[in-house]
């Protein structure tokens, strides 16, 4: 039982940590970037063409490689996993 509790306690803060990385990495280097401003509406504008995970990854690993921001693979998946709970709420 106690292993049960450690074990969920560390995932949730694994992924609160993942969180605040993938928001902190793109305020840095996503938003500050984009002429756009990236806000609520940007995300979820009607015309969006990111409809699915895989294509969220897809873009962040586009931009991130566009722009030479130099993320490791853990990174990305930070900031995918910021987007997707933040905006998109896609299922994994």
């Amino acid at each position: 039982m106690k292993t049960t509790l450690f074990i969920t306690i560390a995932l949730l803060s694994t992924a609160t940590f993942a969180n605040k990385e993938g928001a902190t990495l793109h305020d840095k280097s996503c938003a500050e970037c984009h002429i756009m401003q990236h806000d609520d509406s940007f995300y979820m504008r009607q015309d969006r063409k990111i409809i699915s995970l895989p294509k969220l990854s897809g873009q962040v690993s586009r931009c991130a490689q566009a722009f030479s921001v130099d993320w490791f693979p853990d990174e990305e998946k930070a900031v995918v996993d910021y987007l997707n709970k933040k905006y998109y709420q896609f299922k994994h």
